[in-house]
């Protein structure tokens, strides 16, 4: 029976449109030029309202990086069907796609699962997102609104509920941030969030015309993307090292391993 992933990760976000998948996109193009391999690493959105490749999911494909298709689409009618009897229930749905992220992260080290919407998104039919990372006992980042006073106030409340499923550190990235004051923003809330959030670490903050193109390359993702969030603050935060290819000859000695 093949093995469970190492590490989940699960990003989630203040609302749809965070930016949580560009935000996956760049954390597989560090994992990959940090020396994890390909076939180390997988990538799935289990809930989705939108059936539009998007372009992580293009750069999985790119990359030999295992993704699947969502388990679950929200469909126009979905909830009102699902309150109506006319789906399967909360437990059925749950039990597919648990099954899926399962069969993704099969003998994976990182398996990313990107979330839909915010952290409470699902709860009308029994399976939000904060339920999900926690039956994966994932680690969650946590995508917030731009801004300083809402963006506080949104992600204490999204954290909070995070933190009701027994899920305790959770990763922030602050998102969508004016390039001009995106230093002086990022101390407000990172001085902020900690007395709020004591528990919660603000792991890197992005402006507000950062892109990351399909058809970059995995160096190239992680050189932009370690502009704002670093490979480093990133890996220790998750309690890795980096990947094999990665490691000194010394080290990988230490370790028995041979390249």
């Amino acid at each position: 029976m093949p093995e469970m992933a190492e590490l989940y990760l699960y990003v989630m976000g203040a609302e749809s449109g965070a930016g949580k998948s560009t935000v996956c996109l760049g954390i597989l193009g560090q994992l990959l030029s940090d020396g994890y391999a390909p076939s180390e690493l997988a990538y799935i959105k289990p809930m989705t309202q939108c059936t539009d490749r998007q372009a992580v999911t293009i750069f999985c494909k790119q990359q030999t990086i295992e993704h699947r298709d969502a388990a679950l689409i929200f469909r126009k009618g979905f909830t009102r069907d699902f309150i109506d009897g006319l789906t399967p229930d909360s437990t059925e749905l749950k039990k597919q796609i648990l099954q899926k992220i399962s069969d993704v992260g099969a003998n994976k080290k990182i398996v990313l699962i990107d979330g839909i919407g915010d952290p409470a998104t699902g709860s009308i039919i029994g399976v939000s997102n904060a339920s999900l990372a926690k039956a994966f006992s994932a680690r969650v980042i946590f995508v917030s609104r731009p801004g300083l006073g809402a963006a506080i106030d949104n992600t204490v409340l999204c954290v909070s509920f995070i933190n009701s499923h027994g899920i305790d550190s959770v990763g922030l990235i602050i998102n969508k941030l004016p390039l001009d004051d995106v230093a002086q923003t990022k101390a407000y809330l990172s001085k902020r969030l900690a007395d709020l959030l004591p528990a919660s670490t603000v792991l890197g903050a992005i402006t507000d015309d950062f892109q990351l193109d399909k058809k970059l390359t995995a160096e190239a993702v992680n050189q932009r993307f370690s502009t704002y969030v670093k490979s480093r603050v990133l890996l220790d935060w998750m309690g890795l090292e980096p990947g094999i290819s990665k490691l000194s000859k010394p080290m990988a000695a230490i370790l028995g391993l041979n390249f």
